[in-house]
């Protein structure tokens, strides 16, 4: 929910919030989607299968115009069903929590398909040409931790871990080996981004966890 920072960058570039994108509903931290929504008055965009309980633009895979842009929505699922990457003008993949810098998105928290996420990206992802950039929603945490913010498709086909996979059998082992361990809150982050439960509901649950722990 840190989103004063994109807000100033936005007031600081006298630009204007047009819509905000959430790829998919997050498993490991908290959203600021609708937030940014109602201090800006935008959009707020998710594939149209998402599951979310509040009210947001739908949109489906192909090829749209955003704010001025043509923006390809590319239907990623594997790290969350309703997972999806933007390529933008043919040039920039914001690639969210599916493809990340050196490594790619976990599937381990709740709503992950190791299966999907290998199609996802050897049929989709790889099909694009090499110099497209890849902005992705995180950076490594995993087998091979990279500083790096953003990489290209060639650059990530030829030195990505995960895309040295030979088979979807070893893309599997790759999968289920090695990971850190979950983030505690992990399921109580996906009910208050998926809109099941409010931050303050969420918040109360886990104190009361927290202190079952405590008393045991």
């Amino acid at each position: 929910m840190d989103i004063e920072r994109f807000l100033e960058v936005v007031t600081r570039e006298k630009g204007r919030v047009a819509a905000v994108v959430d790829t998919h509903i997050h498993a490991d931290h908290l959203s600021g989607a609708r937030e940014i929504q109602q201090l800006t008055s935008c959009s707020l965009i998710m594939h149209e299968s998402s599951p979310a309980k509040f009210s947001f633009t739908p949109i489906k895979e192909g090829e749209h115009e955003l704010a001025g842009l043509t923006v390809r929505v590319i239907h990623t699922p594997g790290h969350a069903p309703e997972h999806m990457c933007l390529l933008i003008e043919n040039r920039v993949l914001l690639s969210g929590d599916c493809l990340l810098v050196r490594d790619v998105g976990r599937i381990d928290l709740g709503r992950g398909d190791p299966y999907r996420l290998y199609d996802s990206i050897f049929s989709k992802l790889l099909a694009l040409n090499d110099d497209v950039e890849v902005l992705p929603g995180h950076v490594g945490v995993k087998h091979f931790v990279s500083g790096d913010t953003s990489s290209t498709i060639g650059i990530e086909r030829r030195a990505n871990p995960a895309l040295q996979t030979r088979s979807k059998e070893e893309f599997m082992k790759y999968m289920q080996e090695g990971w850190p361990r979950k983030p505690d809150q992990h399921e109580l982050f996906v009910k208050v981004n998926s809109g099941e439960l409010r931050l303050g509901q969420a918040q109360d649950l886990a104190k009361a966890k927290q202190g079952e722990l405590v008393s045991q």
